[in-house]
């Protein structure tokens, strides 16, 4: 019976080369017969030579990492990008007036972590932390609490406020933070827009800037180098949807049982955009809603120390929480020792929580949200 033999030979052409050369040869044996192999050749055929180009080396495909453009760097505190003679720039901790006489703010898009809290009765404030900022206005500013140097502290920042609680001011002097007050540079620092004071009042119409305040921090030399572990996360290197995690495509934050902010989420865009009484939360100075990439709902007790509804929030210990990003939400943890030891946040594991690149906003309450 006829064998086909198939034989390869490798030939070197050039160093790094390599041509594979095919050669067939078709022997015809004695006794085969026609019937077995329709259209049998009477006799051998010549060699047929394929000459097939080499194959190109492939090479496992290398993440891309995406260096910033020049002149900038990325921020400890969202993981955007960042001007790199800012990187190292102290923060600054502005508490904003939060009543309906105060909305709509300016200057809290400029920002990059914001906290929000209750105050007295219903009524939270907000402490915006800014490192980068441009922003020209920056307002209402209010007068501050004892627990919103916790915020402050977080990050090292100079506090920025117009007043405060006898509590606010001895937390300020005791934990030895660097702060900027209206009540002693109203007219210079900060300064009363006169719309705002005729048709809302004197307490919502005070505002800053940011070069204004850093003016007033070199003119008080304050150390304005920002601390080496300025930042509360770690941040994905692309935006990630948390597996595991529930739907949280509206987040519902109840302050109190007559005030629930809402965040809602848009996938387009990916970020939750803030509501208040119903109303998209905006900010003046840009005419957009307020919108961030993550919520964090931070749980903690909070009990009410006068006629007037002010609160001691519990700021140290531990506790749990949520984070919410990416339309899904999932349960996280808490912890700090002291006051001069920044807030620790875990995810589920026990590891360092880890968010999207982004604005993240920290709601404090003690009740528990709930996700649709």
């Amino acid at each position: 019976m006829g064998r086909a033999i198939l034989v390869f030979l490798t030939m070197v052409i050039a160093p790094t080369v390599l041509v594979f050369v095919f050669l067939v040869t078709l022997l015809m044996g004695h006794g085969v017969q026609a019937d077995m192999m329709p259209g049998a050749m009477a006799s051998q055929e010549p060699a047929r030579i394929i000459i097939v180009p080499p194959m190109p080396p492939i090479y496992a495909a290398e993440p891309e990492i995406q260096s910033p453009p020049p002149g900038y760097t990325f921020s400890a505190l969202t993981g955007m990008y960042i001007r790199e003679e800012n990187a190292n720039r102290r923060p600054f901790a502005v508490v904003f007036n939060n009543e309906r006489q105060a909305i709509p703010q300016s200057g809290l898009m400029a920002a990059d972590i914001i906290y929000e809290v209750l105050a007295e009765g219903s009524i939270t404030r907000i402490v915006a932390i800014y490192q980068d900022f441009d922003a020209e206005m920056i307002g209402p500013v209010r007068s501050t609490r004892s627990y919103f140097t916790y915020f402050a502290l977080d990050h090292g920042a100079i506090m920025a406020h117009h007043g405060g609680s006898v509590t606010g001011y001895n937390s300020i002097r005791n934990r030895g933070i660097p702060h900027v007050d209206g009540m002693r540079f109203d007219g210079t620092v900060f300064w009363r827009d006169p719309e705002r004071r005729a048709s809302r009042g004197l307490e919502h119409s005070s505002y800053t800037s940011a070069q204004r305040l850093l003016d007033v921090s070199d003119t008080l030399n304050f150390d304005m180098t920002a601390r080496e572990d300025l930042g509360l996360f770690k941040f994905f290197e692309e935006s990630t949807v948390i597996e595991g995690g529930g739907v949280a495509n509206l987040v519902s934050v109840p302050f109190h049982n007559s005030n629930t902010t809402t965040f809602e989420f848009n996938a387009e865009t990916g970020l939750y955009y803030k509501s208040w009484h119903g109303s998209a939360h905006m900010d003046a100075a840009i005419d957009e809603q307020l919108a961030v990439t993550n919520v964090i709902v931070m749980i903690t007790n909070m009990t009410v120390i006068d006629n007037e509804g002010r609160r001691n929030v519990t700021m140290t210990g531990s506790g749990r929480g949520y984070l919410a990003t990416q339309g899904v939400y999932v349960p996280v943890t808490w912890a700090r020792d002291s006051a001069s030891s920044p807030t620790r946040w875990y995810d589920e594991h026990g590891e360092r929580l880890t968010v999207n690149v982004g604005r993240t906003w920290i709601s404090v309450i003690n009740f528990q949200p709930t996700f649709e």
